[in-house]
């Protein structure tokens, strides 16, 4: 919830008291609320909400009476996963949809939170509870809500969060594999400094195409590093991916295309606890110190402060990774572009792909991954704000 004032649930007699004010109010005759009009909804507008699994935020809402333990459903079907419950008997309703039949007698589902989240910890318990659970007698006429609004196709996505201090880790599709986009310059930068070895001086060239390929996710930088040697390009995913253990992390079919890479939101987070665990420490520092400056506008002209930069209070290191978007149109082209102070068998190669990863809290404690693949044509501002909100999401369940 985003409005201090919302009260996500009240009792059945504070409903009541509120019926009997808002009647004194008006002037109303009415000395006293019948039990039976307690269960009755009241609609109250002014008020804020988080969207949930919707895009943007509810300002009304209605307060309705339920039945104590009802199940939060994913969608309008009890064929979907439970994702909340509600224990107590007034709660607060934002929309309605049509769905599967219930014992209620009709196929009308009201849209809510759960007072305890079950399931994914990042949907925050957020879905559907059938008509059957509320004490209405016409549905959705006694709710006074409107109509759910239109859900965006769902991209797919895995994530995993860990806490490198205690071991905690939240996660959800963790080993789904994604095509890697730019996340792949992680491994690209941390194989050339090996090979290169530790206390060998980077030459100048290298060292402004690792800085622009780390802070502003350069493609020109990460081309030239990939294609440097016979043993460079789809050898520097099986070399790494056998020295870091990614199980999910595979070449490219075509050689030439790195950001076909095939990785997952584990095999990711694994990389980052490489290069804070066990890479030589100049290494770490290098790899790092790019990260927590990276640019607001990409080389290409996208501004990459989607996801964790855009969610997460600071400090915080980001490597970010998309494709399928072509070039930004001007209009949308990034201009401020100073530095932050906070075998591919299985992918889908079609899509737009968006990932944002990085580390966050002091000393880079924690580490996130958000991988996703979205239908193609979905735009830009669409992918980064899913991707934000999921990323603020998983910084609510797991803060510093």
């Amino acid at each position: 919830m985003m409005f201090g004032a919302t009260t996500k649930r009240l009792s059945r007699g504070s409903l009541a008291a509120a019926i009997v004010a808002a009647a004194a109010f008006t002037g109303s005759s009415a000395l006293a609320v019948p039990a039976a009009q307690a269960e009755v909804c009241r609609h109250r507008t002014g008020v804020q909400h988080d969207g949930g699994v919707f895009p943007e935020p509810f300002t009304e809402d209605s307060l309705c009476g339920n039945a104590a333990g009802a199940s939060v459903y994913a969608s309008p079907s009890k064929d979907s996963a439970q994702v909340g419950v509600l224990d107590t008997t007034t709660s607060w309703f934002l929309c309605w949809r049509r769905g599967q039949s219930h014992e209620g007698g009709n196929d009308v589902w009201y849209y809510t939170q759960g007072d305890r989240a079950l399931g994914d910890p990042a949907r925050r318990g957020f879905g559907f509870v059938p008509a059957s659970k509320l004490h209405t007698t016409v549905d959705p006429g006694d709710s006074l809500l409107a109509p759910c609004p239109d859900v965006p196709s769902e991209p797919a996505v895995g994530y995993m969060v860990l806490d490198r201090k205690s071991g905690a880790s939240l996660q959800n599709a963790e080993h789904r594999r994604f095509r890697s986009a730019s996340l792949i310059k992680l491994l690209i930068a941390i194989d050339y400094l090996e090979k290169l070895g530790p206390g060998r001086p980077i030459p100048e060239g290298d060292a402004g195409r690792l800085r622009n390929m780390l802070r502003s996710s350069d493609d020109d930088a990460a081309s030239a590093l990939w294609t440097r040697s016979e043993d460079a390009g789809p050898a520097i995913v099986t070399r790494m991916a056998t020295k870091i253990g990614l199980t999910d992390t595979s070449p490219p079919a075509d050689a030439g295309k790195w950001g076909y890479t095939a990785t997952s939101a584990a095999d990711v987070v694994k990389t980052y606890r490489y290069i804070l665990e066990q890479a030589d420490p100049a290494f770490r520092d290098l790899v790092m110190g790019h990260l927590h400056q990276a640019t607001r506008c990409a080389s290409d002209g996208w501004d990459q402060f989607f996801g964790i930069p855009s969610a997460l209070p600071g400090p915080w290191a980001v490597k970010q990774g998309w494709s399928g978007f072509g070039a930004a149109p001007p209009d949308q082209r990034c201009t401020t572009s100073a530095p932050s102070s906070r075998g591919t068998a299985g992918i889908e190669l079609g899509g737009v792909a968006m990932h944002t990863s990085g580390t966050y809290c002091a000393d880079d404690r924690k580490i996130m991954a958000v991988l996703s693949l979205s239908p193609a044509g979905t735009s830009w501002q669409t992918s980064g704000r899913r991707l934000t909100k999921q990323a603020g999401d998983l910084y609510r369940a797991s803060p510093c």
